[in-house]
């Protein structure tokens, strides 16, 4: 099942259908960084929430190639 999740940037909104579970992640995690949707997001902080996102993505896929060196074929 899908969920709207809508943010608001520069006095633009935007709107963004996410699987359920990946809204309540994504919704989570910006209410953590004191971003709401309601209100028009700080661009900077923003960009700082992305880029975190994208460090821990980097170390989840560096740890699972580790991961994968290690099983015996």
């Amino acid at each position: 099942m899908k969920k709207k999740v809508s943010f608001s940037i520069a006095g633009k909104r935007y709107e963004v259908d996410l699987e359920n579970d990946f809204a309540m992640f994504v919704l989570d995690t910006l209410n953590r960084h004191n971003i709401t949707p309601d209100r028009d997001s700080n661009i900077p902080k923003l960009l700082n929430v992305y880029l975190h996102a994208l460090k821990k993505n980097y170390e989840t896929q560096k740890e699972i190639e580790k991961l994968l060196l290690e099983i015996p074929i």
